[in-house]
């Protein structure tokens, strides 16, 4: 059974020693055992990800003088006017005070409104000003420019089909994430 391997393990796991009897026995014995396919799926999926969110949090930064996670609200808003501030952080994947510390600095900014609903006061609805609208415009336009960067080389056969994994896994994400409580309901509500 394969042992799992830190990213700290793999970065400073030595070379391979060739043929040297005992230093070389010594090295192998140092070296991480070897990947399954499923870490190194998951390696993949972290250098990647790490990568692009690097990327493109720069280049809103340079461009638009906004920080990635500014740039991400308003992608989102852009395409989904009607999120609230927690739908926002389970989106982004970060906790609700640190999309409400955007969010303050966004609308300091002039770049959207906040309102407290009339029928529910806990509920506040977020809306994107003018030039947020022309700003989100442009952080579609960078992002796709970015992707289209680092997928060359890949067929559209292949993206088709590491859109249809990475949807896979994101589902699968979401399953595991519910609490036991939600799948014994969910199951239950599946069986007649």
């Amino acid at each position: 059974m394969d042992t799992p391997v830190t990213r700290k393990q793999l970065v400073e796991a030595p070379a391979p020693a060739a043929g040297r009897g005992a230093t070389a026995r010594k090295a192998r014995a140092r070296r991480p055992a070897s990947l399954s396919q499923h870490e190194h799926v998951a390696h993949a999926l972290v250098r990647t990800s790490s990568a692009f969110k690097r990327l493109t949090t720069q280049r809103m930064k340079d461009e638009l003088a906004i920080t990635g996670i500014q740039a991400e609200i308003l992608m989102l808003l852009a395409t989904a006017p009607a999120m609230l501030g927690n739908d926002l952080a389970a989106v982004v994947g970060v906790n609700a005070s640190t999309v409400s510390h955007a969010l303050d600095g966004m609308e300091r900014s002039g770049l959207l409104t906040r309102k407290r609903c009339t029928e529910d006061r806990r509920v506040v609805r977020i809306a994107l000003t003018e030039p947020a609208k022309r700003m989100a415009r442009r952080t579609l336009h960078i992002t796709r420019h970015i992707l289209d960067a680092i997928t060359s080389g890949i067929s559209a056969a292949d993206l088709k089909a590491l859109q249809r994994a990475l949807q896979r896994m994101a589902d699968n994400c979401q399953t595991h994430t519910s609490s036991p409580r939600q799948r014994r309901d969910a199951r239950t509500a599946r069986t007649p």
